[in-house]
């Protein structure tokens, strides 16, 4: 409680949030930073993965490396496409009827649509895809972009991160 006080008052500095710096370097370059604001991560799961830029045209991306997974989770905000403008209920509606999961984001006054790449629902078999590869379209309130969130660990790992996920100031 008294660290908490202290941060408050600016005796303590925040903590950084994961990813944020590659995250900022590339939004600065990124063609769509007037409607894509840079994202960074409060916690990513305990996976402690290596943050590096990756590409995504006219956007900005941020990759986590794992000492066995290159790519293993990450997320971006690509090139700006036409229905990106769309108002967020039109894209809520989309993203329902595209993808097999939705998830609310109170922190971000947002929600994602997310399931296997493809927008494919996971199999019965494996309802929690370890190991497969997870991806959520966000869409952040006030952003006009649609955010890809990815996770190759599994659902719960990207779950987490659409949790964990927040604007940086």
């Amino acid at each position: 409680m008294i660290a908490i006080a202290l941060m408050l008052a600016g005796a303590i500095p925040p903590k950084a949030m994961i990813g944020e710096d590659v995250a900022r370097a590339q939004w600065d370059m990124a063609e769509n930073r007037a409607q894509c604001a840079p994202l960074a991560l409060l916690y990513d799961g305990g996976m402690k993965g290596k943050a590096r830029r990756a590409e995504f045209g006219g956007g900005w991306a941020v990759a986590f490396d794992l000492p066995d997974l290159r790519s293993a989770y990450g997320f971006a905000g690509p090139g700006i496409i036409g229905m990106d403008g769309e108002a967020d209920a039109a894209q809520r509606a989309r993203l329902k009827k595209q993808w097999p999961h939705m998830r609310d984001l109170p922190a971000l006054r947002g929600f994602a649509g997310y399931g296997l790449v493809g927008a494919e629902p996971y199999p019965a078999a494996d309802p929690q895809g370890k190991g497969q590869e997870s991806l959520a379209y966000m869409r952040v309130a006030g952003q006009r972009c649609t955010y890809n969130v990815w996770s190759r660990v599994s659902r719960r790992h990207l779950e987490t991160l659409l949790d964990n996920l927040r604007l940086q100031d």
